[in-house]
């Protein structure tokens, strides 16, 4: 729902500066995200930015076109929000949704996101009005921040400026089996998908 504040992040955030500029072509826009929200909210990263922003279904031919898309994009210096996955998604998203989300929930002013550090306007939480659904507030649950790894790139990785292997961690220590950073916790993170495809173009010894 929130997809739109981590990007400006990732692009604007002052901390940029300790890893160099942004390496980031362009973002394939996710899909089920952009259901609800619609292609509107990305405009300003083609716009302000320059960045082109492709959004994808799921299927292995939707994200292949996609990347394509992207691709031409960046090819022809051009940088649109163009939307791969039109069968689902249109550019003011889904109407109801966003009011049921608005009306359950409201936005937090800042989250700690791994990998990226505090957040503007990133996440949400349960309005008090259904506050016994709310798990942490029913059970008494504290929020507790839990640093990076110190040897950890994540955040470099997430802005394009270093890559997987660039990681001393990456594929010893840090596996998806024993993830230490969040770019490896998920399936879908840029070290966890490096270790499980990227490593058959580049032998193991060479990454460490």
């Amino acid at each position: 729902m929130l997809t739109p504040s981590a990007i400006a992040h990732v692009l604007g955030a002052s901390e940029i500066s300790a890893w160099g500029p942004v390496a980031i072509d362009g973002f394939v826009g996710p899909g089920h995200v952009s259901v609800v929200i619609g292609s509107r909210p990305y405009e300003p990263f083609a716009k302000d930015y320059r960045k082109p922003v492709v959004i994808a279904g799921f299927e292995p031919l939707d994200l292949m076109q996609a990347v394509l898309m992207l691709v031409r994009q960046v090819n022809e210096a051009r940088a649109e929000v163009e939307n791969q996955y039109k069968r689902a998604v249109t550019r003011e998203g889904n109407r109801e949704a966003q009011q049921a989300i608005d009306d359950v929930f409201e936005l937090r002013t800042s989250f700690e996101w791994r990998g990226l550090g505090t957040v503007p306007d990133s996440a949400l939480r349960i309005r008090s009005a259904y506050a016994d659904f709310d798990a942490a507030r029913r059970f008494g649950l504290d929020y507790r921040s839990v640093p990076d790894h110190e040897g950890c790139e994540c955040g470099a990785i997430l802005r394009g400026v270093r890559r997987p292997t660039d990681c001393r961690l990456f594929g010893t220590a840090c596996t998806p089996q024993s993830p230490i950073g969040s770019c490896m916790v998920s399936s879908e993170g840029a070290c966890a998908a490096h270790y499980s495809y990227g490593r058959l173009k580049e032998p193991l010894a060479a990454q460490s």
